[in-house]
């Protein structure tokens, strides 16, 4: 009867570490994940698109852009274009952009 008690106190208390050891090992595993995350968007950041130098921040007439410090490609935000779009032309051009990306994007979900 004794040794009973025993077995369901052991019992009781290796499950209670059991469940402290899991919450701590996710929280490692989360906070693992968080710093991965954080590296990969990082190693990214402010990289060119075509030859993956660095890319320089850029004033012009007001207008803030990114350009590359090797090939000179040029990364500019849709808000930055629509300021830029004072003229008919570029105005064109972006509901052009835009009329292609939904078509890419409906031949997607039709695929």
């Amino acid at each position: 009867m004794y040794t009973d008690r025993l077995n369901d106190h052991s019992l009781l208390e290796e499950e209670y570490f059991y469940k402290k050891d899991r919450e701590l090992i996710d929280k490692m595993h989360d906070a693992e994940y968080k710093k991965q995350e954080l590296l990969a968007r990082t190693a990214h950041y402010h990289k060119c698109g075509c030859c993956g130098h660095d890319m320089k921040e850029t004033v012009h007439d007001d207008l803030q852009f990114l350009q590359c410090q090797h090939c000179e490609n040029v990364q500019v935000s849709m808000e930055m274009l629509e300021v830029m779009s004072q003229g008919k032309k570029l105005k064109n051009l972006i509901s052009e952009l835009q009329i292609r990306k939904q078509v890419e994007e409906e031949e997607k979900a039709s695929a």
